[in-house]
């Protein structure tokens, strides 16, 4: 359970209405603040750093996402986290290939999977653990939809045309965690204003309902926010966790494909 709770703070969705051009490049770097809520008292927990590289896998072309998380010192003490990802994504939006490190206290673990198959209505992927402080395994998963690892679902989401959606759209998928696989309704709630370094934002604003022992419930098991400009970018992302809640919220970003906006005007 300790090795979902805050990577999987990080699941965003996919669907349809996809843009034409994909809102992201190769050389993009992201950095986000990660806090914790445990009843009234909220805690900086530390910072994860998302980049995405060119690369290639199979012999063809792809976009490579890493994804480091780090606590702080003072919550080492409570949760030590020093996890990576990495994914391999194709240029039409297909996940192909997701690596991650855990380095969580006394669990260590490598893990890796493989897509085997994928489409919008069925997804077969091979999963691998190897560790020596957990049970490792080596097993296959089936989704009867189009299914995601943690990490490739934030592209597929910013690649989404969130205009052309509506208030109350809903669509399904799932994504894969360990030997689980995981069921999500995505729900589109509109535009909302948040609070992102002091300014007010507009934003577009996703729940995910999800059924998992990480999480408190399963209706808006996850919220997050992604930027009212064309780069799509996530600014805040909540996750209720059943030992309190964790937010992830942008401190800064770097080589964005299109001019970076003021995100404080609210641009779409």
């Amino acid at each position: 359970m300790k090795a979902k709770l805050l990577s999987l703070s990080i699941l965003l969705f996919s669907a349809v209405c996809l843009k034409a051009e994909i809102p992201f490049q190769s050389g993009e770097e992201l950095k986000f603040n990660i806090t914790y809520k445990y009843g009234l008292v909220m805690v900086k927990a530390g910072t994860a750093d998302f980049k995405i590289r060119d690369s290639h896998y199979g012999g063809s072309k792809t976009l490579k996402t890493i994804l480091t998380f780090k606590t702080n010192s003072f919550f080492d003490k409570i949760f030590k986290m020093r996890d990576t990802l990495y994914s391999q994504i194709n240029l039409n939006m297909a996940p192909l290939y997701h690596f991650r490190t855990v380095n969580e206290g006394s669990t260590t673990f490598t893990e890796e999977m493989t897509v085997r198959k994928y489409s919008d209505t069925r997804t077969e992927v091979r999963v691998r653990r190897e560790s020596t402080t957990i049970s490792s395994f080596d097993t296959t998963l089936y989704a009867d939809a189009p299914g995601y690892d943690m990490l490739n679902l934030i592209l597929y989401a910013r690649s989404l045309d969130c205009p052309s959606l509506t208030a109350g759209d809903k669509f399904n998928i799932a994504t894969f965690v360990g030997r689980d696989m995981i069921n999500i309704n995505v729900r589109y709630k509109g535009i909302s204003t948040i609070k992102l370094d002091g300014q007010e934002v507009s934003a577009h604003h996703i729940a995910f309902d999800m059924v998992d022992e990480a999480f408190k419930e399963s209706r808006d098991a996850v919220e997050f926010w992604l930027s009212g400009d064309e780069n799509r970018i996530p600014l805040k992302i909540r996750a209720k966790l059943k030992i309190g809640a964790a937010e992830v919220e942008l401190v800064s970003s770097r080589n964005l494909k299109y001019q970076e906006q003021n995100l404080a005007n609210g641009n779409n």
